[in-house]
């Protein structure tokens, strides 16, 4: 039996009516969320993942609403093996046609998951984790907003250059950018904390952070001129040396915790396994 032609449902001033106060409803009662667009730098089309640090350099103001008015959702404070642990979750509603009017022109029309939002009033950063679109069930046939279940963002590396000071503070609050020297022939170990120059009387110098000898990687900070390959680069106090490779230098980002110990574990694993063993059964070169 057909439903009832006196009751129709997609008349189009009566779906606009329900997207207008939609938007009304989410603009009185709602916040101002800064939309962070996540862009790969180095996409895994297999698993749709990032294999290098995504950028994030745009942010776009635009309201919504929290779902939840007893605070955030999740298990909130807890303490485990790691220590003290902080799982946040927010649900958030944006009204469908708000969000088109402001990203139609970077090429999407809904949120996306792993795009990040930043909420002013916590002063925190969420990550959205599943974005729910058809929640109300196409009220008179069409859909006015968008569910977005959204988790505490943890910070991994990624590159934000967004234009807000807020926001792109989180790189430099939270991290130390070092310089990774990989190096070539050579013999010795630097001391953490050392001076290190290129050539002597050199003016190109910089401070050790990390040394690396099972990769002669050299991480270093604090660097006056520009590291050259094909020139030795000497410890002060160690008096190491070592040819730059010509790789040249790379970023390195380490998070600053007083309490981590991550160097620690680090070098101690560096000499847990002799790779120098060779394969008596092989033709010599294993």
């Amino acid at each position: 039996m057909a439903t009832n032609p006196f009751f129709r449902k997609a008349v189009p001033s009566e779906q606009d009516l329900i997207d207008d106060l939609s938007i009304e409803v989410i603009k009185i009662n709602g916040f101002d969320m800064v939309y962070l667009p996540r862009t790969l730098v180095r996409e895994d089309e297999l698993f749709g993942e990032d294999r290098s640090p995504s950028r994030f350099s745009t942010g776009r103001e635009i309201e919504m609403l929290v779902e939840s008015v007893d605070g955030f959702e999740g298990d909130g404070e807890a303490f485990t093996r790691f220590g003290l642990e902080i799982k946040d979750n927010v649900t958030l509603l944006v009204a469908r046609k708000r969000f088109e009017k402001e990203f139609a022109d970077l090429g999407f029309l809904t949120p996306r998951e792993g795009d990040l939002l930043y909420f002013p009033i916590s002063g925190g950063i969420f990550e959205i984790d599943y974005v729910e679109r058809e929640n109300p069930f196409y009220q008179l046939n069409k859909i006015s907003t968008y569910k977005i279940t959204c988790s505490l963002f943890r910070y991994s590396g990624e590159d934000f250059n967004t234009g807000w000071n807020t926001i792109d503070g989180v790189t430099s609050d939270h991290t130390t950018q070092y310089t990774s020297l990989v190096l070539g022939a050579g013999s010795g170990n630097y001391n953490e904390g050392e001076t290190v120059i290129q050539g002597a009387g050199s003016t190109i110098a910089g401070q050790v952070q990390e040394w690396l000898s099972a990769s002669t990687t050299l991480y270093v900070t604090g660097l006056t001129g520009e590291f050259q390959a094909g020139i030795t680069v000497e410890g002060q106090s160690s008096g190491t040396k070592y040819l730059l490779g010509s790789t040249g230098t790379t970023s390195h980002f380490a998070v600053n915790d007083t309490d981590e110990d991550n160097l620690e574990f680090e070098a101690e694993t560096e000499n847990l396994f002799d790779f120098t063993d060779t394969d008596p059964f092989s033709e010599g070169d294993l």
